[in-house]
């Protein structure tokens, strides 16, 4: 969302949270980083969090010109503006947590938690990448990505620095597209792309909010789920009616809050108790352990005859 639009949304959430904190707002972006986030999140570096912090710019995993508003972030709300209601349209969504939470943060190599000097290696951004394209590459295949990451910030060609001094190469620049080949660039000939049929069986549908209560009245969608993930934001769903879409022996994730920024250990504490209380009353069974550090809280549920 970072270009001069853009930047007029974000910098009016971030004016309006921080107040008279604004001046400081490093400050306050390395307290929140070092008291919440540091030790919960290692890959997670702080010059990149306190670049999304101030210009909600994130993910530069390529040189390139941020000139151009992602106009989809913003939207309008009907606000309360001295006694008369009036629409305004602005950036509503995170201005604390980031958004590397959600790939960046958790690598299955070993070699992206590498730390030098007492800094990490790898940045959330590219390791965010690496976890995208391997999820991207398993639906497409069906089997585990297995190539290398890309050299390190630390590394030169090749993931080892070179020896010797520096070397001249000669760059050979390509000729000019003909005129032909003119064009925007927006059309694109699929026939000559090389496109793989995904190998797995997955099918994505995005579904309104408010979907989750239309779809308990609905006899077409009862015990049809295996598994139902619930983020921190849609945990008041997770009622005794959310189960009779699931089906025998199924799971339900529940977002855990240990990445919320402004939230207390007590706070913590205290939604853990309030899932746990909700799990009861939807009967399912907690699994594992209810520690506060877990990212998910994983219920199962068995139907008996009065559910």
């Amino acid at each position: 969302i970072n270009a001069e639009y853009g930047d007029k949304l974000w910098n009016g959430r971030v004016r309006a949270y921080l107040g008279e904190r604004y001046d400081s707002g490093k400050n306050v972006y390395d307290m929140d980083f070092s008291l919440k986030l540091k030790e919960r999140a290692s890959l997670l570096d702080f010059k990149e969090y306190a670049e999304w912090r101030q210009t909600g710019r994130s993910y530069d995993v390529r040189d390139g010109v941020f000139d151009t508003d992602n106009r989809t972030l913003s939207s309008g709300v009907v606000r309360m503006v001295r006694g008369e209601k009036r629409l305004a349209r602005g950036y509503w969504g995170d201005i604390l947590c980031s958004p590397y939470l959600s790939h960046g943060i958790f690598s299955s190599l070993k070699s992206m938690y590498e730390v030098r000097d007492r800094v990490n290696v790898r940045t959330a951004s590219e390791v965010a990448e690496y976890n995208i394209m391997s999820l991207i590459y398993h639906i497409n295949t069906g089997s585990k990505y297995t190539e290398p990451p890309k050299p390190d910030r630390f590394s030169y060609e090749g993931g080892e620095k070179k020896k010797g001094g520096a070397t001249l190469e000669e760059v050979i620049e390509e000729e000019e597209e003909e005129e032909e080949e003119e064009g925007d660039g927006r059309d694109v000939d699929l026939t000559k792309l090389n496109l793989v049929k995904p190998q797995c069986n997955v099918k994505v549908k995005l579904l309104p909010l408010g979907t989750v209560e239309q779809m308990q009245k609905k006899a077409c969608f009862r015990e049809t789920f295996d598994l139902i993930y619930l983020s921190t934001s849609q945990v008041s769903y997770f009622t005794p009616g959310l189960t009779t879409l699931l089906k025998d022996d199924a799971n339900l994730l529940v977002e855990n809050v240990k990445f919320i920024v402004p939230l207390t250990k007590d706070q913590e504490a205290g939604y853990l108790t309030k899932v746990k209380e909700m799990g009861v009353n939807a009967k399912c069974e907690l699994l594992g352990s209810n520690d506060v550090n877990n990212n998910n809280f994983h219920f199962n549920f068995h139907r008996t005859e009065s559910s």
